[in-house]
């Protein structure tokens, strides 16, 4: 079984992720009020399988010389051998199949779709274009986007993602680029709306409509910078939402990752030394943890941790 703490030490960089969502003043504007979650109960998703260990052979003094022969003679050769980091998820035995090819192979025609936090993280990967999860982002993010957002018509003060040179639902535009791996990073302004839950798997719904072959990861919701809450969107509404997003996702067979947690200080709100605004953007220690985490979900995919 091969060591995979490979992925533990990451260059640590400083990346400035600008525009801060408008979201929050127009939520402001409408005097919506907090999310009811009380109705739903935390999931913990299932372990990951293992691999039972290869039987262990036992040699006695009693052997004699020929059943030793014999015993040598049954034995492939090393070359022959395939550990579980030479098997890609299809199954195909490949020697010399590393978990970095792994990882290539699982991310490939991956998108990121989201608003300003994860336009942050669509920066970052152009900047790390040799990792094997990385390369494979395109993304469908813009400032100010959000979920309600992504159904308003497209017009000239319309904030849709653009692709291939013009603003286009991302539904569509998943469909275009061929995306096959789609990984959504809403909630944290949202929090605001009572139907968050509700829109974010309408907005779902309506991608695998269009792309019924894609399949879905929602990444958490990250938290606030302490002391920078706008109203309802406050870091405890924040963990109520994802609490009750990963149920969802649970239930409906979508992926979940949980990077929130791991960016969180110890009263619970965005850590400051992960912030580049001291309000709810991330700077590239931010998106190393992100990293981190899609390696961690894929490996798990594949059955390597």
């Amino acid at each position: 079984m091969i060591r995979i703490k490979k992925f533990a030490a990451m260059t640590l960089g400083t990346l400035v992720v600008s525009g801060v969502c408008a979201f929050g003043s127009m939520a402001a504007a409408t005097g919506i009020s907090a999310v009811d979650f009380g109705s739903y109960s935390s999931f913990a998703p299932s372990a990951a399988g293992t691999v039972p260990a290869a039987d262990a052979m036992q040699t006695t003094d009693a052997m004699s010389a020929t059943a030793a022969m014999q015993t040598e003679a049954a034995m492939p050769t090393a070359d022959a051998v395939q550990t579980e980091a030479s098997m890609p998820a299809s199954g195909i035995s490949t020697p010399g199949f590393s978990a970095d090819d792994a990882l290539d192979q699982l991310f490939r025609n991956s998108v990121i779709v989201g608003n300003s936090i994860g336009n942050g993280f669509a920066l970052y990967t152009k900047k790390h274009t040799d990792d094997p999860v990385l390369k494979n982002f395109q993304s469908l993010t813009a400032n100010g986007f959000y979920i309600e957002g992504a159904f308003e018509d497209i017009s000239s003060t319309s904030r849709h993602p653009f692709y291939m040179g013009q603003q286009r639902y991302v539904w569509d535009a998943i469909q275009l680029m061929g995306a096959k791996h789609v990984f959504l990073s809403f909630g944290t302004t949202e929090v605001q709306y009572p139907s968050v839950l509700e829109d974010y798997q309408r907005l779902i719904n309506q991608i695998k409509a269009v792309n019924p072959d894609v399949d879905i990861t929602v990444i958490s919701a990250t938290y606030i910078y302490p002391g920078k809450y706008y109203g309802t969107m406050t870091s405890a509404n924040v963990k109520k939402f994802n609490t009750a997003m990963e149920q969802i996702c649970a239930a409906n067979g979508w992926g979940f990752i949980n990077v929130a947690d791991l960016l969180a200080d110890a009263n619970g709100d965005l850590n400051p030394i992960y912030s580049s605004d001291e309000y709810i953007h991330q700077n590239d220690l931010a998106y190393d943890i992100w990293t981190n985490s899609l390696k961690e979900y894929g490996l798990r995919k594949l059955g390597l941790a």
